[in-house]
This record gives structure tokens, sequence and C-alpha cells, in this order.
């Protein structure tokens, strides 16, 4: 724990203000540690079961030896993607759920779901295990001192790699151990582990401070605040951090009084927070059209594709290739986000996977692996090049849209934003779920690769012109980042003889 708090030192904020030491403690940590569990749970299905599909006895025991190579990618291609499919209708009722009961609430109810779905070995576990991506940001950065939020939310893709790096190497210890059913089998049952961790727990874990203070109100949410903040509720910076929240609140309860029902849907597809949900679910789609859950997925097929031809082979590759992801990862979240900001490492780390894509792409098409020709200088040199494109992500597209979509919305309408990037991200991820096999095996072997490298060009660009930065930033303070000065809309709050929120005037603005 203490090597744990030292990588999460107390740093100067963006006002440049250092805030007490006591703000990095044992209870923000476990916190990060919840996130990060939570996480493995989505990362373990996003690689284990692309591995699973290629193992002798699941082909076997669902008789794919017999079917032709069309029935086969047909079939693959549903397998994978059916753990999607939940999860995009799974966000959007997740975020009901969470603006009504709470995000620990929420967040159990899913496990819940996610454990009945894993011990049936079904599809089921998709809708709850990816539904939680959008609520365990949400949680974490809702709890989360400001100077630490982007690693603390951060942890939650180093989970993430974690849980992927896990999927890829159970299939091929499998290979090596087990045979018959049992071969697929233990894999599925695998998730059992961290979900039941996760559940336990929660039990210990808090409700976020401004989940309270919506809901409860100032006193309660002091409370709380204090708690994850390890300082006593008399404490300044305590009463500085709870006056912004509260004020927030006031001022979002004032902006709804008057749209009566669907203030949520009227107020997240308003003029004020239109820019805000485009850049989040724009942010999500480059991040799936990257290609890296298609690799994911099916990186045992890709890795044959570029002269891996055994199983084993292929698995190995694929294994190391989660190692990788992981340790960038760790490195990436733990020492770069909070310190270099959102917009540097993603148009950065972006920029180099296009190029890395666009270089596998012109040497599969200039030089294609060829079946019992061996490895070549190329394919070995494509297969270096996607575990630099690897490193890139992890740098960039890993963390990154998970930490920018948990800050940027406002209090009463964030985790329903949230759930549209989401379910933005999952309906993006099922697509290329479903559709990979079909692009490998119908584009020449290469344009797969270009897809991806165009992709991730046209989203550098977007993020290096429309993306703001929000490193360091209070989530009531990002407001302004997108422009919105007055941030209700010419309601103007002020602190009262009482110390409540009152209406003092309603300034009419005008657009020169």
């Amino acid at each position: 724990m203490v090597n744990l708090l030292s990588a999460f030192k107390v740093k100067p904020d963006a006002n440049g203000s250092l805030p007490p030491k006591e703000t990095v403690n044992s209870r923000i940590i476990a916190l990060a540690l919840f996130g990060a569990s939570a996480a493995m749970l989505f990362g373990y299905d996003l690689g284990f079961i692309g591995g699973v599909v290629t193992l002798p006895a699941f082909k076997s025991d669902f008789h794919l030896n017999t079917k032709s190579a069309a029935a086969q990618t047909a079939f693959s291609s549903n397998v994978v993607s059916v753990f999607q499919a939940g999860a995009v209708g799974g966000a959007m009722v997740s975020s009901f759920i969470a603006n009504r009961l709470g995000r620990r609430i929420s967040l159990f109810i899913n496990l819940v779901i996610y454990i009945i779905g894993a011990a049936f070995m079904t599809g089921a576990s998709g809708s709850a295990g990816e539904a939680s991506t959008m609520i365990v940001p949400v949680y974490v950065a809702e709890c989360s001192p400001p100077h630490i939020r982007g690693r603390l939310v951060g942890m939650y893709e180093v989970g993430v790699q974690f849980g992927t790096m896990i999927g890829f190497w159970i299939p091929y210890g499998i290979l090596k151990t087990q045979t018959g059913t049992p071969q697929w089998r233990i894999p599925f049952a695998v998730q059992l582990i961290p979900s039941g961790a996760c559940l336990i727990a929660l039990f210990f874990l808090r409700e976020t401070p401004r989940f309270i203070a919506k809901q409860s109100g100032e006193s309660k949410a002091l409370h709380t605040l204090a708690y994850f903040r390890g300082l006593p509720e008399d404490h300044d910076y305590v009463h500085r951090e709870l006056d912004e929240i509260m004020e927030q609140v006031e001022i979002e309860k004032a902006m709804i009084g008057d749209m009566g029902r669907f203030a949520t849907i009227k107020k997240s597809f308003g003029r004020r927070n239109l820019r805000r949900l485009l850049s989040g679910m724009l942010v999500m789609i480059f991040f799936q059209m990257a290609g890296t859950n298609a690799v994911n997925y099916y990186s045992p097929v890709i890795f044959q594709s570029l002269g891996l031809s055994s199983s084993s082979a292929s698995l190995f590759a694929t294994g190391v290739y989660g190692v990788i992801r992981f340790v960038a990862t760790l490195i990436a979240m733990s020492l770069f986000t909070d310190r270099f900001g959102r917009k540097p490492m993603i148009v950065t780390g972006g920029s180099i996977m296009a190029i890395c894509m666009w270089i596998v792409g012109a040497l599969s098409k200039t030089s294609p692996a060829k079946i019992g020709a061996g490895m070549s200088g190329p394919q070995l040199g494509s297969i270096i090049l996607i575990y630099i494109w690897a490193v890139a992500f992890c740098f960039s597209y890993a963390g990154i849209p998970w930490i920018f979509c948990s800050e940027i919305f406002p209090l009463d309408i964030r985790t329903f934003c949230m759930a549209i990037c989401t379910s933005t991200h999952w309906a993006f991820n099922l697509m290329l779920a479903k559709t990979t096999p079909y692009m490998i095996q119908n584009l020449g072997g290469y344009g797969i690769y270009f897809v991806f490298a165009a992709c991730t060009t046209v989203g550098a660009i977007w993020e290096f012109f429309y993306m703001p930065e929000t490193r360091g930033k209070t989530l009531e303070e990002i407001e302004a980042a997108f422009g919105n000065e007055i941030p209700n809309d010419g309601l103007v709050l002020t602190k009262g003889a009482e110390g409540k929120m009152e209406e003092v005037v309603h300034v009419e603005q005008t657009l020169a």
C-alpha cells in the first residue's frame, strides 16, 4: 500500500496550489483498486473469447471441424459479438438505476447479473460486465481528488489490460494442459473469481459525495467527502470542494426546474451540452475504429495471417501482446496521465497508431504471408509494429476516452450522458466484433489495416483541433472548457446569509 501511495503522491493542481497530503490515502487507493478489479471483468471478456474459439476442444464440441471456412467465420463472429450485444442496452438501463439508486447500488446489481450469467456460461454476462464500463469510471471520478483523478480513473484501464492479458494467456495454458470439454469450459468459469471479489468489496465502499449531495443534501455529502479525503469535516480544503459541488448541484436544480418531465433527456441533447455529448461519442467511436478491440478479439487469427500458422505460436504471440499492453498501460496511467494531460496523449498516441497501421497494411499488401513458407522479414516487421501500435494505444485510447467522458458532463446528467457514450462504444464494438472476421477474409489480408489506419488518422486530426483539455480541473470547472462561461444560461446564483444558494438576478445574454 505504501508503494501505491507513493505512486499517487500529491502534486500541485491546475492552479498551482498544493492539496493536503492526506487527500492521497488508503481509502482512495482502495477505490482505485476496486475500479481496476471491476475492469478486469471487462478485460477478461475481451481477451479470452477470441482464443477459446480457436481451441481444438471447442471446435470439436461445436462441430466446427466439419463446417466450411465461411460457416466457421460466421460462427466465430456470432460467438464473439454476443458478448457485446447486451452491453449496448445494458449501459442505458444502468444509467437510470445509477441516477435513481446510486452508483454503488447499480454496480451491485450489475455484478449479481454478471455472476449469474458467468455461472451459466452464456452471453448474459455481456449486458452486466460491459454495462459496468459506464458506471465504474463515473463512480471513481466522483470520489477522486481533482489532482489525481486521471490516475485513479486510469487504473480502470490498467484493470482492463490486466484482465485482457490473463484472458490471452489462459487459452494458451489450457491448450498445453487440458483436453476435452474442460479446455473451453474452464476459461468461462474463471469469470466468477474477479466478479465475486468485486461483489464482496462493494459492501465496504461508500456512495459518491456528489450523488449524496444531490440526493441527501450538504451535511451528508460533507461527511462522505471528508471520509474520502482523509481530512476532518471542518478542514478548509473539504469545504472549498464541497462548496463547488453544492453550487453545481443548485445550478443544475435551477436549470431543470422548469423543464418538466424528461428533463435529463432535454438537457443532455440541449444546446449547452450537445458539444460535450458529441465529443464524448466521437472519442469512443475513434477508440473503437482504431481497431484495438478487433485485434483483441481475433488476435490469434490476425497473428496467423501474419505468418504464425500454428495455434500454439499464435496464442503465444497473443499472450506476449497482452503483457506488452498491460505493462504499457500501467506506466501510462500511473505516471503520465496527470502529467501531460488528456489531449497531448491521445493525439500523439493516435498518430503513432495510424503510422503503424499504414505500414503494416503496406507490408501485408506487398509481402503477404504464405502457408508453410515460414516467417519472413516483412511478417516479423508487421508483428513488431503491432506491438508498437499496442504501446501507443496504451498511452492514448486505452484510458483517455474513459477519463475524458467521466469528467466532462454535469452531475445531474452525467450517468445518462456517460451511458450514451458507453452505448456508442459498445455499438461500434459490436459492429467490429461482427465484421472483423469478414474483413480479414475478404479484404485481401491487408485492407483491414488500412481501414483502422484511416480512422485513427481522422481521429487524431479531430482531437487536435476540437478536443478540450480537462487535466487537473474540478468536475465543476470543466464547464468553462466547453465555452460555457455562464453555466446556468444566465441564472446567476450566490450564497445567502445562511450559506444556501439563492437566485439573485437573471441575466439576458445577447450576442453581438
